[in-house]
């Protein structure tokens, strides 16, 4: 397909996460590659394989499947040092654990008592905190994914100019990304893009340990800002924390938020969903279950919510006939106590836990939920990318999380069913749903169409049009 007077121009995309990696990072460089020729720009992508991927993901062909099929794609190999060199110290550790042990005992024996308990403990925490740093600065930094640096760049040494692409989009995280689409750009000299899919240093889900670590990271992505053409951000919110951090890029800092495919979607359930979630506020005879698809872990925990169900549970004041929950997707919440209400729940038929499933499954069960729960606490300038699948199909959402760009989105559309991430609000919550207190609204479907990808990348590819003009009209200022 050709764009507008039928001149087709190349944007590469430096997308770290790319089909068939099934990550939520793949999905909006997913969801831009299938329109981008619409509008005049052939996609060209360079990513990693997807075994490679770290951490690792699931891989999902009937994901790839969706890709056109002339779409050119560099998939570069890397390995990180760093990860077998962890390999090297588990297995060692297991086979000293013995030696290891006699041998504090033995030291502590020894102790003259010139040095105190305290002071040891000082001195062993002291080398902790350089070892962590000096690992991260030589292994981890900007992120653990930057030994693919070097070889995603060397991809393109032979390459010829005629062949140059006209402009660099680099979506992350891994900031490594920017790191290369910024690179690259400078080779070819073309517009650099950067595509925020997450908050990077204001991230609170990520960090280092480190102070020094963390204002490097902060000068880093400063460095980028001011060498981009243009930021792209996927919440108002975290471009509006940018250009307060950095206040230099306000002219150049757009936001373009995440979003779904209708064709992937498939044929809307509005017709099938039972009429009492259509805006009705009545107790249903046969309860609801609460459906979350996608991984839980870090802070974005269902802790609180178990705890609320549980309290009600043994107060006698909800049953499994009334409500329930069901989570479809990887289970990484370590914390024991959550384990510990979450067996318990599913002993008393509260509560499933499934694995992960392919996308296109994922979307049809989506589309069969009573209501679907979004986990979203301590993220002011985050939207998770499926709450956009989750409107599509037109299925009431419950939002656990507070105040952020999630609550806003919810509550500029008046799907404002939610409370912040304690049990009390929960199980107020909770039990207002259930006695039928709550009134459920999904989207109307003509509100949808600003978070199809195929509207989505027209606004890309303007974004992509504009920063090329303003390169050839400083090239003929220069002459």
């Amino acid at each position: 397909m050709l764009g507008k007077g039928g001149f087709v121009k190349t944007v590469l995309f430096v997308a770290y996460y790319f089909p068939p990696i099934l990550a939520p990072g793949a999905m909006r460089p997913l969801g831009f590659c299938r329109y981008l020729e619409m509008y005049g720009w052939r996609p060209w992508i360079l990513t990693t394989l997807p075994r490679r991927a770290y951490p690792p993901h699931k891989i999902d062909e009937e994901l790839a499947a969706k890709l056109p099929g002339h779409l050119k794609i560099e998939r570069v190999p890397y390995s990180n040092p760093l990860h077998r060199m962890v390999a090297l110290r588990d297995g060692l550790r297991r086979s000293l654990s013995h030696y290891l042990a006699s041998e504090k005992v033995a030291r502590d024996t020894r102790s003259s008592g010139h040095v105190s308990g305290r002071a040891a403990s000082s001195t062993q925490t002291r080398r902790a905190v350089l070892k962590d740093l000096l690992l991260d600065w030589i292994f981890a930094f900007p992120d653990p994914q930057r030994s693919w640096f070097r070889p995603a760049v060397r991809r393109f040494a032979s390459l010829r100019r005629e062949d140059f692409p006209d402009a660099v989009v680099a979506t992350g995280g891994p900031w490594t990304s920017f790191l290369i689409g910024r690179s690259l750009a400078r080779r070819f000299n073309v517009p650099l893009i950067l595509d925020y899919r997450d908050p990077w240093t204001s991230n609170p889900y990520s960090s280092f340990t480190s102070s020094f670590l963390n204002n490097r990271a902060r000068q880093a992505e400063q460095a980028f800002c001011s060498s981009a053409a243009r930021i792209i951000t996927n919440t108002e919110e975290l471009r509006q924390q940018l250009c307060a951090d950095y206040p230099e890029i306000l002219h150049k800092c757009v936001t373009i938020p995440n979003g779904f495919d209708r064709e992937a979607l498939g044929r809307s359930n509005d017709q099938n969903r039972p009429s009492v979630l259509r805006g009705s506020n009545l107790a249903r005879k046969e309860g609801y279950e609460l459906s979350h698809f996608g991984t839980v872990y870090g802070k974005r925990t269902p802790l609180e919510l178990l705890r609320a169900v549980w309290e009600l549970y043994q107060d006698r004041m909800l049953t499994p006939a009334q409500f329930r929950m069901r989570f479809v997707g990887a289970w990484e919440v370590t914390e024991e106590i959550c384990e510990t209400l979450a067996s318990n729940l599913e002993k008393q038929g509260l509560l499933r836990r499934e694995p992960p499933v392919t996308h296109q499954r994922c979307i049809r069960q989506m589309n069969q939920a009573d209501i679907l729960l979004v986990l979203q606490p301590d993220s002011p300038l985050q939207i998770p990318q499926k709450i956009y699948e989750y409107l599509a199909v037109g299925c009431p959402l419950l939002l656990i999380g507070g105040q952020g760009a999630t609550a806003n989105l919810l509550a500029r559309h008046q799907l404002n069913m939610g409370c912040p991430n304690n049990a009390a609000s929960i199980k107020r919550l909770v039990q207002q749903l259930v006695g039928g207190e709550l009134r459920l609204n999904s989207l109307p479907a003509g509100s949808l169409e600003r978070f199809e990808y195929r509207t989505l990348t027209g606004k890309l590819a303007a974004q992509l049009d504009a920063v090329c003009g303003e390169q050839k009209n400083l090239a003929a200022e220069s002459h």
